[in-house]
């Protein structure tokens, strides 16, 4: 036999008493004396016969109801329960399993902590029968409790979970999460805090014809701004992914007589988002400690806490948010542009025809002619022009209102829509910013230099060298 041979059977024979062993210490019976690996059944059934189940603590009696399918808790106010922590109530009263007899027959109780039990945990079946446990103290060990069943001497041990579900009291089996939103489908928005303005975000369910002319794509900010501004889906997507998934803290009053107590009679902030199925609308108020402020739902007086930290999000300014364009337009809806500044006025004009297809099933191709003043330019270099001309973005909010007479402005004739002429004016703000007007309100600012490089870029494509 080769040397390779031996190794391979040495090692199969090691294995196999290895098995053996295995299989003889986890299915030998335990010696006199000897505590045994296997579990005691203290109670077991199916736990959708449970029809009550009542916890008698030391902070109270919880009593829960079957009603149908559902779960209600005597309680005078309605709260929305969390089916998991019912669950698990009626998992340990269904199937409870100890780890070891401790004692055969104790003579002090209080040595367990059974004399004046921490739980009378109770459960009532649909014909009739009941199940009475009696909890103690945490173990020594401190992953077991003791426990000691009605009208049974012993005193078992049974595992931390059945002990910690057996000392549940109303919070814990109250729902902390509110209302799920799939934020990346929202379909509204709103975010107003008292000492700010308020910001209102809706999807464009059914754009207009104005509204796609002017580039509002999936979502347009309709506050704080006096016109539907476009929004950045960039930045908007991050401020999604800040807003948490809102959890209550802590329940704090369910019957509150006074809200301004709370700071909720007048809130601090309120904020609504809705996805398709579901909406979520609470109000803000004052704070509760260094970390935590009071929350009310806007379909409940109960009163929560939320962590502060949960509401940074709030804090963003709208300018963040939206699309930075002076202002936008799609070509194929504009006729004539009037360009006014550095003392000259020109026109450009866009003329359209259409030739109808040679074969059938073929679209009608659409002429486009260019002019600048009278004279025709290549589309190329009107186009680049015009990407100058609609690529204008403001650089911030302006803060005061305009006291002269527009340095530059431009004016968009448009085939479409009920807003056929829209004039843009850069009034003078210092000297390094216009105001943007339009429709009378002059809400941003923009840099002199980039309506410069606008004109520029114009008397270029009329002198024939601004390149495609």
């Amino acid at each position: 036999m080769s040397k390779k041979s031996k190794n391979i059977l040495i090692l199969a024979i090691v294995l196999g008493v290895l098995i053996g062993t295995y299989y003889f210490v986890n299915n030998r019976p335990p010696e006199e004396g000897e505590p045994s690996n296997e579990k005691i059944e203290l109670s077991k059934f199916d736990k959708e016969k449970i029809v009550k189940m009542t916890l008698k603590t030391k902070d109270g009696t919880l009593t829960l109801e079957k009603a149908g399918d559902e779960w209600e808790v005597d309680y005078p106010h309605k709260i929305e329960l969390k089916k998991s922590a019912i669950d698990d109530i009626a998992y340990s009263f269904a199937s409870l399993y100890a780890e070891q007899v401790v004692d055969e027959a104790p003579k002090d109780l209080n040595e367990y902590g059974l004399k004046d039990p921490q739980s009378v945990a109770e459960c009532e079946l649909d014909n009739g029968e009941k199940r009475t446990f009696y909890l103690g103290d945490k173990t020594p060990v401190g992953n077991t409790y003791y426990l000691m069943v009605e009208d049974d001497p012993k005193v078992y041990a049974v595992w931390m979970n059945h002990g910690e579900h057996f000392t549940y009291t109303l919070s814990d089996i109250r729902e902390r999460k509110l209302t799920e939103i799939d934020m990346m489908n929202f379909s509204y928005l709103k975010m107003a805090k008292k000492d700010g303005r308020p910001i209102e975000i809706k999807r464009n369910e059914e754009q207009t014809e104005e509204e796609a002319s002017f580039g509002l794509g999936l979502w347009k900010m309709t506050m704080p701004y006096n016109q539907p501004m476009g929004v950045d889906s960039d930045r908007i997507t991050k401020m999604l992914d800040s807003i948490p998934s809102f959890t209550i803290k802590d329940f704090i009053d369910d019957a509150p007589q006074d809200l301004e107590k709370y700071g909720l009679s007048e809130p601090e902030a309120e904020f609504i988002v809705k996805d398709d199925e579901n909406a979520l609308h609470i109000y803000i108020g004052k704070e509760h400690d260094d970390k935590t402020v009071y929350f009310k739902t806007a379909d409940s007086d109960s009163v929560y806490t939320i962590e502060k930290d949960k509401l940074e999000f709030l804090d963003i300014d709208p300018f963040q948010l939206v699309d930075k364009f002076a202002f936008i337009v799609y070509i194929d809806d504009v006729d004539k542009i009037i360009v006014e500044g550095g003392g000259k006025t020109h026109t450009l004009t866009l003329t359209r025809k259409t030739e109808k297809a040679d074969k059938e099933g073929e679209e009608d191709e659409v002429i486009t002619t260019y002019k600048v003043d009278g004279k025709e330019v290549e589309e190329g270099p009107f186009k680049k022009y015009y990407q100058s001309l609609i690529g204008l973005l403001v650089d911030a909010e302006n803060n005061k209102e305009p006291d002269g007479e527009p340095e530059v402005t431009t004016t968009f004739f448009l085939n479409k829509g009920k807003e056929r002429e829209i004039r843009v004016d850069y009034v003078p703000y210092d000297n390094d910013f216009y105001v943007v007007m339009r429709g009378g309100k002059a809400e941003f600012v923009i840099s002199k230099q980039q309506v410069r490089s606008m004109l520029n870029d114009l008397e270029l494509l009329i002198e024939g060298k601004l390149e495609k």
